[in-house]
């Protein structure tokens, strides 16, 4: 596969995240506010169900891009901007797992809380912000025309 294909595909991979983000965090949590106390546990689990299924196609993909995209650059700007997004989505991923999944969790198995909704929300705007970056950063590796030539 040609670099090129390989940082159009990264590209698609990445703005189907920002996609993914950018609706939770604008439509998904916002909403959190307007169910029912009684329902919300089970609105949250419910939500996480089905989240899971954009979030297990895209996000491997979006991994598996990266790096292969990283491994395939020749030496250069483009090389250092892209190990720079990679750090950028193992931060994006590192904070899931160690803060996003466990306040989910507590979201669900612990009383009712307005407070740790609106700590949800403004501490997802990070992880939003970082995959907005990653998308910028894919679409200037796909504007570089000295390593994404035909001769590739």
């Amino acid at each position: 596969m040609t670099v090129r294909r390989l940082s159009l595909l990264h590209l698609a991979a990445t703005l189907a995240m920002i996609g993914v983000m950018t609706t939770v965090q604008l439509v998904v949590y916002p909403q959190y506010d307007q169910v029912a106390i009684a329902d919300f546990s089970d609105y949250v689990r419910n939500h996480g169900q089905r989240i899971g299924w954009p979030l297990a196609l895209f996000a491997p993909a979006e991994v598996l891009l990266a790096l292969l995209l990283w491994l395939r650059l020749p030496a250069g700007s483009a090389k250092t901007v892209a190990f720079g997004s990679g750090a950028l989505l193992a931060l994006a991923w590192v904070t899931t797992m160690a803060w996003f999944a466990p306040l989910h969790g507590r979201l669900i198995s612990e009383p009712y809380d307005p407070d740790r909704i609106d700590l949800l929300v403004s501490t997802n705007w990070v992880r939003t912000v970082i995959w907005w970056v990653r998308g910028v950063v894919a679409l200037w590796i796909v504007d570089q025309p000295s390593h994404l030539g035909a001769a590739d």
